[in-house]
């Protein structure tokens, strides 16, 4: 253990604060690393580095010529667990400093105790974090005994069976332009904030969950099984966190069972794209792998030809032509066909529904309201939704 530059301006800070006594911290090899002097920083002071050596518990200085770099006072051996870490240096009336040596003594040693338990807990949590991001992207055929009992070691259990999520928390549609920017400022603490916020509320839900942080998103092990348990657990966890962080949407992919722990870097690619089906939709903020379909052949294609059938189909519309059709066959679609629900959702009167329906039969070629070229518009809704996400950029005139 070693006393650190920032703990050490930390105490000099905390002590010149109220005590007017002069104070230099030095470390183990008797440089001075935070002083009420701010020009002795960085410098050699030659009574600490004999203390350090000698592991004297004090030394006094009445002059500037027995030590380099050292001034009149007393000079105390600092320890943390029994092991020498610097000395701390005060100017004064030894009788009268004494007693404020041993009050820093024993501050210094709490904070370096407390620095280590930090480092360790960090180090550990790297270690859970590695283990684990090797665990979600191997196959089956790298994991041995070996790495289960290196994942006991761990406290993570591979001989019970997972489930998988994978949580992203993006801006709500509530937040205000003063939190957007803000999070702009400031995204790295921000998301860590929300995630360690997402990380306690999962334990609380689920003490046995395992938690696997990741660059943007964040990817659960869960101990439980049923989709209803699990689906409870997501919107739980959901409204819990969006509580605290209120410009926040979370958004939750979720694997199909499995029956062992040797296909979970399968069940994070389902998870994984299950999320992404939330974020194509826009309008499902919790989905199982298992409830997407078109996506698992769909996502194969090339933007490019998804724009390319997009625009063929389109072929005349402008832009705005576009997306006033789309959403207008989002909803159709979403009602399954009523022309009452969907004209309420679109607030126009249903007959006017039919006329726009019929016009995009007309410049289209194929009608909305036949079974056969539903196929055909459920094809475009979901590409034009895909490329609306990764930005991709549509060649159809601004205006006519």
């Amino acid at each position: 253990m070693e006393l650190s530059e920032p703990s050490a301006r930390e105490i000099v800070r905390e002590i010149n604060s109220v005590l007017p006594q002069k104070i230099n911290l030095m470390n183990r090899d008797g440089i001075i690393i935070a002083s009420t002097d701010p020009e002795r920083v960085g410098t050699f002071h030659g009574g600490a580095a004999r203390i350090v050596r000698e592991e004297m518990d004090e030394l006094r200085i009445y002059d500037t010529t027995s030590y380099e770099g050292a001034r009149p006072g007393t000079n105390f051996l600092l320890r943390a667990q029994g092991e020498p870490i610097g000395v701390l240096g005060i100017t004064g009336v030894y009788e009268e400093i004494l007693p404020l040596a041993n009050v820093i003594r024993k501050m210094t040693e709490l904070l370096v105790n407390e620095q280590d338990f930090q480092r360790q807990r960090a180090e550990r949590e790297a270690r859970h974090n590695q283990f684990l991001s090797e665990l979600l992207t191997h196959s089956g055929s790298f994991l041995n005994q070996e790495f289960v009992a290196r994942g006991r070691e761990l406290g993570i259990d591979l001989q019970s069976a997972w489930r998988v999520l994978v949580i992203d928390a993006g801006p709500s549609e509530y937040a205000t332009d003063a939190s957007a920017g803000h999070d702009a400022e400031n995204t790295n603490a921000s998301r860590r904030h929300i995630y360690d916020t997402l990380y306690r509320k999962a334990h609380e839900l689920d003490p046995r969950c395992q938690v696997c942080r990741q660059t943007v998103d964040a990817v659960l092990l869960s101990s439980l099984r049923g989709d209803d348990a699990l689906r409870a657990f997501a919107a739980a966890l959901k409204a819990d966190v969006e509580a605290v962080h209120p410009h926040v949407r979370l958004r939750i992919g979720i694997d199909s069972p499995a029956d062992d722990y040797f296909h979970l870097s399968d069940a994070c690619v389902e998870a994984r794209k299950a999320l992404h089906s939330c974020h194509r939709k826009g309008n499902v903020d919790i989905k199982f792998y298992d409830e997407i379909n078109m996506e698992l052949f769909a996502d194969t294609i090339p933007y490019a030809d998804k724009a390319t059938y997009l625009m063929k189909i389109f072929r005349g519309y402008t832009l705005a032509e576009l997306q006033d059709a789309l959403h207008t066959l989002e909803c159709f679609y979403e009602c399954d066909g009523s022309l009452q629900a969907a004209a309420a959702q679109l607030f126009i009167h249903k007959n006017t529904l039919q006329q726009h329906l019929r016009k995009i039969a007309q410049r289209t070629g194929y009608d909305p309201r036949s079974l056969k070229s539903s196929a055909v518009f459920y094809l475009v809704l979901y590409f034009y939704q895909d490329l609306q996400a990764v930005g991709y950029p549509l060649a159809f005139p601004q205006s006519s």
